[in-house]
């Protein structure tokens, strides 16, 4: 799983209506499941960066349970570069929230190779698609939206999303099934599709 380009935060709210401190964690019950944290609002010990050498020393902060990745113009690797789980996944279910500003273009990618193992970063994937649909170029470019949020990208359009406005909190849910995949987006499943 890779998070990547410029000016997306991801995590926890800061607070929730039950009270609860806000933080991620996981249940005995989650753990005994199998179930693997990836973030626990303060370590970044599960990810690293696609360039090698740990997670990225500059482009990427941890503040207040965020995890927030700055802005770089133009080269998103310009600024600390994408980050990528440690272990590798085949069966899983990643949630997390995220909030972009206007003009945002970002995503998810899972299922990624290297094949430019001379060019470090360089990954394909699949992408869930974040992005401002109504201030990014790319967003309308594709095919009968493609390109627009919680989309597979350059793939498969989302369908029927509600979306929150831009700086708002947004719910992402990607669930990977033997070859079944779904895009859930603020608990909606918003596509689905059998990997080849």
């Amino acid at each position: 799983v890779i998070l990547s380009s410029p000016v997306t935060t991801f995590g926890q709210k800061a607070s929730t209506s039950k009270g609860t401190s806000g933080q991620n964690t996981l249940t005995a019950k989650e753990k005994s499941d199998g179930w693997k944290l990836l973030f626990d609002g303060k370590s970044t010990d599960a990810w690293t960066g696609t360039k090698g050498n740990g997670f990225p020393a500059q482009g990427w902060q941890v503040e207040n349970g965020i995890l927030t990745v700055l802005g770089a113009s133009g080269d998103s690797h310009a600024s600390g570069g994408d980050i990528i789980t440690k272990e590798q996944y085949g069966n899983f279910e990643l949630a997390l929230e995220f909030k972009i500003p206007k003009g945002a273009n970002s995503g998810i990618k899972y299922f990624v190779v290297n094949n430019f193992p001379n060019q470090k970063g360089n990954y394909l994937g699949l992408e869930y698609q974040i992005i401002d649909d109504a201030n990014h170029p790319d967003a309308k470019l594709g095919v009968n939206g493609n390109r627009t949020l919680a989309s597979l990208y350059d793939l498969i359009p989302a369908k029927n999303k509600k979306a929150n406005p831009v700086g708002q909190w947004n719910q992402v849910k990607i669930v990977v099934k033997g070859n079944h995949v779904e895009h859930w987006l603020n608990g909606s499943k918003v596509l689905e599709f059998e990997r080849g």
